[in-house]
């Protein structure tokens, strides 16, 4: 059976990407909580609900984005395989030693990539939806 190799350079940047990353929305948490902390003591009490609503909307929206991209690129991903009939395809740099697959069991992988795409991108959409017709008080 044939191993497509890791690119140990890929490798060291997809991690140091995933860490500044984890730091960037870890900074970003905690300085959410210091401006909410500041806003709610100035901010009238009457206000505070619609602001609240309006962050939520926000995080539903980002959560839908990010479902949305990981289903485009799993789209995506599923039709290189398909189409080249190969898991993973060739021209993709892996991240660890994978198995390689052709034929028929590469295709069912793809299709199942497509699957899942498509899954996430409908879920992105009732998210969105649904954030939306929560904010907008349906």
């Amino acid at each position: 059976m044939e191993i497509q190799r890791a690119d140990a350079g890929y490798r060291r940047r997809v991690i140091r990407t995933l860490c500044a990353a984890g730091m960037l929305l870890l900074g970003l948490l905690v300085g959410l909580r210091f401006w909410l902390g500041y806003v709610s003591t100035r901010m009238q009490p009457d206000d505070l609900p619609a602001a609240l609503a309006i962050l939520r909307l926000a995080c539903f929206m980002l959560i839908a984005v990010c479902l949305a991209a990981l289903g485009s690129h799993l789209l995506v991903r599923g039709n290189l395989i398909v189409r080249g009939r190969r898991f993973p395809p060739r021209d993709v740099r892996a991240v660890r030693d994978t198995p390689v697959r052709e034929g028929d069991d590469a295709v069912r992988i793809g299709r199942l990539s497509r699957i899942g795409g498509l899954a996430c991108v409908m879920v992105a959409l009732l998210v969105a939806a649904g954030a939306w017709l929560l904010n907008a008080g349906f």
